[in-house]
């Protein structure tokens, strides 16, 4: 099975939001973040439009006013191998001996016309004019459609026609990948033509059919039960089965219900949630399919076909509907997609809980409004640019846990990593007071608290990639550590024997080091922030004592003045330093008495 289309680039000229011209590059799992209309929803709606050859409204020139100067365009960079690629010498740019890069562009020059299709000619360097012969790569757009992921698109606010739709869609995409690997249990010299087998073909096929469509329809319902108990999925093709012997089902009387028992109801007639959580159920299922195929081929039932559909699962904000507990499967249901390599996903999110960095082929971009109205758009992240080690990636799925918001930095603002509790609270606790009072200095602050030295570096390296300046605070901690150890004297009585080992605490220091860049300004307290702050050392209850303490007004204008000097890169109390060197460090807390 090829794993070819696939997608690389976007790039989206005068189309909605985007005035001039952005451009994303694109990945197995592409997300999108940014501000409510950034732009980020438009390069979802420009592919779907382009590659289905859709006319186009007013409403999409930006400003909603068109302009015969600057059209509307959409510019598709699309991997393929020699199963999938148009003719090579002409429209093929090659990566390697096995894949190319295909150029295709869409321009709609009014609203009454579908776009207009051109393709790149690569040995030429230019794309193909009304003069040449042929103008576009795979000829037509049914073949071209045939060439490039296929767009299952789901909105936000999308009414329940079209929602419903969407889930038939992509159920009905689930049944076709499975009907696909059909073979006929008995071959002649002439099944090819088909000539006097049709309808023995046809009758096998239905009931191979059936029987996949009940398979799916358990399999849903069983996902479906743990979120919405004692419903149930029914997906139907009996209203669906031609008399014609050419023609096996028409997609458009498929039927799908759901509900109890007998009260059973098309899915349009259900609420947002209910078709949310459906659609949640059958792209999980989907998601299992890949693993399937990707499992021993033993015992199959049907052989599998050298190529299949690609698919590109284009949806906005995916956390809209579903409960906090859903949330965190839904994500691993939409990074699990690609692993059958036929599926691409592209999302929009206002939610950190939707970033994944552990997995691989992962991109993530910012999108955001400049001042003069322009789309800008950053990639802030590669995994196959920052190439996270197997320890890094444990790590941060473990801090993902813990604390589900710690990549809210993708998100934009002034960024600044701390190591514990105490931190993330008083300095939360300023920011919201100082807001309260009209102090903006801290307003788009993000205080990410890291819970440890190790995690500060992984942050640190994911946030270099980004660059972007961002702050540090962290404990210096002392350079030796008493190790106890019970031992027995010559007389067989026990004594505690105290023996000074390296810290190894202090040793993470130098993991910070080995991460500081350009980009970053880190500060260490004296030993830790408590004992800098109020020469105290707190094992317990540490939220609870700073949130106490900063009742008093003297403690509060000393945190204040802390992060005021840090974000402003003039800290002057003496408990704190600035250091880029280990050295610093040592001599820093070699100053002050044990």
């Amino acid at each position: 099975m090829s794993k070819y289309p696939k997608l690389s680039k976007m790039m989206v000229r005068n189309f909605r939001a985007i005035k001039e011209s952005a451009e994303i590059e694109l990945n197995d799992i592409v997300v999108l973040v940014g501000a409510n209309n950034s732009g980020k929803s438009t390069f979802l709606k420009a592919y779907d439009l382009a590659v289905n050859s859709e006319k186009i409204t007013a409403d999409d020139f930006p400003d909603c006013e068109t302009n015969t100067q600057n059209f509307p365009e959409v510019e598709i960079h699309t991997i393929v191998d020699k199963d999938t690629a148009p003719k090579i010498d002409l429209w093929c740019d090659p990566i390697d001996s096995t894949t190319y890069i295909v150029k295709e562009k869409w321009t709609w020059k009014n609203t009454k016309d579908k776009p207009e299709r051109v393709g790149y000619l690569v040995k030429e360097s230019r794309w193909a004019k009304e003069s040449d012969t042929p103008r576009m790569p795979w000829a037509t757009d049914n073949v071209a459609g045939a060439r490039r992921p296929k767009p299952h698109r789901v909105s936000t606010f999308d009414s329940p026609e079209v929602q419903s739709e969407a889930i038939k869609d992509i159920v009905i995409t689930l049944l076709e990948e499975k009907i696909k690997k059909f073979k006929p249990k008995k071959q002649s010299d002439d099944f090819q033509t088909l000539i006097g087998k049709i309808e023995s073909l046809k009758q096998e096929f239905t009931e191979i059919s059936k029987e996949e469509v009940k398979n799916i329809s358990d399999d849903i319902t069983e996902i479906v039960k743990k979120i919405i108990p004692n419903h149930e999925f029914i997906f139907s093709i009996e209203d669906a089965l031609k008399d014609d012997p050419l023609k096996i089902f028409d997609a458009k009387d498929i039927e799908i219900k759901f509900g109890v028992g007998d009260k059973l109801f098309p899915i349009i007639n259900h609420g947002s949630g209910a078709r949310r959580t459906l659609l949640w159920a059958v792209l999980k299922k989907l998601a299992e399919m890949g693993y399937e195929a990707k499992s021993s081929q033993k015992g199959k039932k049907y052989e599998e076909i050298k190529t299949s559909t690609c698919h590109i699962l284009l949806m906005d904000e995916p956390e809209i509907s579903l409960h906090p507990m859903a949330i965190r499967d839904a994500c691993n249901v939409l990074y699990s997609l690609p692993d059958n390599d036929l599926w691409q996903v592209m999302v929009t999110t206002h939610t950190p809980n939707f970033i994944d960095l552990t997995k691989d082929h992962t991109t993530i971009i910012r999108v955001e409004r400049e001042n003069d109205e322009r789309i800008q758009t950053t990639t802030l992240y590669q995994a196959e640019a920052i190439k996270l080690t197997h320890d890094e990636k444990e790590n941060l799925k473990l801090l993902n846990l813990v604390d589900p918001h710690v990549l809210e930095f993708f998100f934009g603002g002034k960024v600044l990593l701390v190591e514990g509790d105490t931190e993330f609270n008083a300095f939360n606790f300023i920011k919201d007071k100082e807001r309260n009072r009209g102090n903006t200095i801290f307003s788009d602050l993000l205080v990410i608290r890291a819970r440890g030295k190790v995690q500060i570096a992984l942050l640190m390296k994911i946030l270099n990639h980004f660059k972007k300046n961002y702050f540090v605070l962290h404990d210096t901690d002392k350079l030796k550590a008493e190790r106890k150890k019970i031992k027995k004297d010559d007389k067989g009585k026990e004594y505690i024997d105290r023996v000074e080992i390296n810290n190894p605490a202090w040793t993470n220091n130098m993991k910070i080091l080995e991460n500081m860049s350009e980009f970053s300004t880190v500060y260490a307290s004296y030993i830790t922030f408590e004992v800098a702050c109020f020469k105290e050392i707190i094992n317990s209850g540490k939220p609870e004592n700073i949130i106490e303490k900063l009742k008093d007004s003297g403690n509060y204008n000393l945190i204040k003045d802390i992060l005021t000097g840090i974000i402003e890169q003039n800290l002057t109390n003496e408990n704190f330093i600035k250091w880029t060197k280990i050295e610093e460090l040592e001599e820093f807390v070699k100053k002050y008495p044990e």
